[in-house]
């Protein structure tokens, strides 16, 4: 029976922590993810590099750079991680049709832009910028 209730508990706790991959992260972080099959990581080896250029610009903004594919992510920004098993594919309902998507979460976790091509900085930047929490935020850092 104890040996019933520990596994009860671990299937659980698979389950739990794969449901909550970006909500570790809400209302603390912005998310950029980087979405690949494994036919197209030319498009994702250029994303990422335009990205990590500028890694004043994407502290500046709270931005946490993930990369997935199928059932797995890791984290490139602020930290490179290893990869992790994932449920993050259903999480932002990807296709199993996509080959490449990027996505910005906002600190509330909505999906605030979603592209199947390369996204530019100054776009997405942009973008940031003109959000309400990250006026505020520019606001409170001018004062």
């Amino acid at each position: 029976m104890r040996n019933l209730t520990f596994l009860i508990i671990l299937i659980f706790y698979g389950m739990t922590s794969k449901a909550q991959d970006l909500q570790q992260y809400q209302w603390e972080n912005r998310i950029i993810v980087v979405y690949s099959n494994e036919t197209e990581l030319d498009l994702v080896s250029k994303q990422l590099k335009l990205l990590t250029k500028e890694p004043k610009e994407l502290s500046e903004r709270k931005l946490i750079l993930i990369q997935a594919q199928k059932n797995q992510y890791k984290t490139i920004f602020p930290e490179n991680s290893e990869w992790v098993s994932s449920s993050l594919k259903d999480e932002l309902k990807i296709s199993t049709k996509t080959k490449f998507e990027v996505f910005l979460l906002g600190l509330d976790g909505g999906i605030k832009l979603r592209q199947q091509e390369i996204v530019q900085t100054e776009k997405l930047f942009s973008l940031i910028d003109g959000m309400p929490m990250r006026k505020a935020e520019i606001r409170r850092k001018d004062q």
